[in-house]
């Protein structure tokens, strides 16, 4: 083959998978990626990069298909960047993810691991409780949508199949209030603009809703209200949150709160009341099924300490069966939020919420509470892992441990993991499908301190 170079067109049998879910082929010293191609099928595809031995591709036609491939619904797929495997068929896609992340502990961790079987979604449409639609102009009118991949060029939607027809009544609203007052979106080169991000939930019927804007007030709120009660009824709350910054954060600093309504919601029996910066995995029916999952691997009355706590919705649930439950988390504000979901649920005296980072705070906790049983830990950190001080404390730990390491992110997982085999062996690896349709899964790492004679 000669030397490739951008668009060139090629005949190619795909053999592989990619980690994002794309096409690999293999052509003499070339690896060669197609999104949206599938293993074992024979496409047309026209060079986009190279980059030495890597060439990436887009594709043009599917000359063979496999007959894993599926029809979708979508008019937006694959433009709108949102899902990467509508294409595929569901227990193919599984299967994607559990290849993907045994390839990974081998890579990142030098281990070969055998995963267990992906735990499916009950929902793969519809499941997700939360979006994020940039607003932009799309022929002159304004537009929300999502980000097409790798740009910020925006694909106008009017729904999305992965949410619930919640969204499409919130797009319908938005536009026609910006058409009716000519609010116009912002504009990321001139900086003018007021709309930026509608960022919404939707939980047990229940909206909370934020505008984001250019740095100003929202124009013309009170008639937004009545816009919103005309179509989504009165259970939501509405708030701006002002936004100078031109980065990929989406939220500005703060929220300004419009009309707010009690936005309280109940996971296994726990009630939690949420804000705008609440997190919150956003497939409802996968979150219970993991937090079901570590609850059956931990004794009733067992010591439990949740280092990335957020505002320990998880702990609560095993406060609620006798466990005696310590809470970590870094940001200030959600601490005092767990201190008022702990109040709420009447679990103020099985549960204490510690505010400052895990690194410090866990080796000294440990001593504080004089565990010299079994203790049980469980991690949920933000998609770039543990730090490489908190594997540290982990190792450093001299009392018996089971670890229930949570993450959304297999490339940082493993790579802690490995930190943390210094010390720990894996007792089990479970993926669950917390995003059907896209390239992510979230695992569960089950580890237990190890004890060497």
């Amino acid at each position: 083959m000669e030397k490739l170079k951008q668009d060139d067109v090629l005949v190619l049998t795909i053999n592989g998978y990619g980690m994002d879910g794309e096409g690999v082929a293999h052509a003499d010293n070339y690896v060669i990626f197609v999104p949206f191609a599938m293993k074992g099928e024979q496409v047309r595809a026209k060079v986009t990069y190279v980059k030495k031995n890597l060439v990436f591709c887009a594709l043009k036609e599917v000359l063979r298909s496999s007959k894993e491939r599926v029809t979708y619904d979508c008019n937006r797929f694959p433009r709108c960047g949102g899902c990467d495997l509508l294409h595929i068929s569901y227990q193919e896609q599984l299967r994607i993810k559990k290849e993907n992340v045994e390839t990974l502990f081998r890579k990142n961790a030098g281990m070969d691991i055998t995963v267990d079987e992906v735990v499916p979604s009950p929902r793969q449409l519809a499941y997700r409780n939360k979006i994020q639609l940039p607003f932009g102009s799309v022929n002159g009118k304004t537009a929300v949508g999502f980000f097409r991949e790798n740009s910020h060029k925006i694909v106008s939607i009017t729904k999305c199949f992965l949410h619930g027809e919640w969204v499409e009544k919130l797009i319908t609203v938005f536009l026609e209030y910006a058409e009716k007052y000519n609010v116009k979106p912002y504009d990321e080169g001139s900086r003018t603009g007021v709309l930026r991000h509608l960022v919404a939930r939707f939980i047990d019927n229940k909206y909370c809703i934020v505008v984001v804007t250019n740095n100003c007030r929202l124009p013309h709120a009170s008639d937004l209200i009545v816009m919103l009660q005309e179509k989504i009824g009165e259970d939501f709350s509405l708030y701006y949150s002002p936004k100078e910054e031109h980065n990929n954060v989406i939220m500005g600093r703060t929220v300004v709160p419009v009309k707010e309504s009690p936005f309280i919601i109940d996971v296994l029996g726990v009630k939690a009341s949420l804000n705008p910066f609440s997190f919150l995995q956003l497939n409802n029916d996968v979150r219970d099924l993991i937090y079901t999952a570590v609850a059956a691997q931990i004794p009733d009355d067992s010591t439990v300490i949740d280092a990335y706590a957020g505002v320990g919705i998880i702990g609560a649930t095993l406060a609620k069966r006798g466990a005696r439950v310590y809470n970590i988390e870094i940001v200030p504000e959600a601490t005092v939020d767990g201190d008022v979901l702990a109040e709420q649920n009447g679990l103020k005296d099985l549960v204490t919420n510690v505010n400052g980072d895990a690194a410090v705070l866990l080796p000294k906790l440990l001593t504080d509470i004089n565990v010299k049983d079994q203790i049980y830990i469980i991690l949920d950190p933000p998609r770039k892992g543990i730090s490489s001080e908190v594997a540290a404390a982990l190792n450093g730990l001299d009392c018996p441990v089971r670890l229930f390491y949570i993450s959304c992110n297999p490339a940082t997982l493993t790579r802690d993991v490995k930190l943390l085999s210094e010390k720990y062996d894996i007792e089990k690896v479970t993926l669950y499908d917390m995003f059907p349709q896209t390239k992510h899964v979230e695992t569960l790492v089950v580890l237990k301190r190890r004890f060497d004679d």
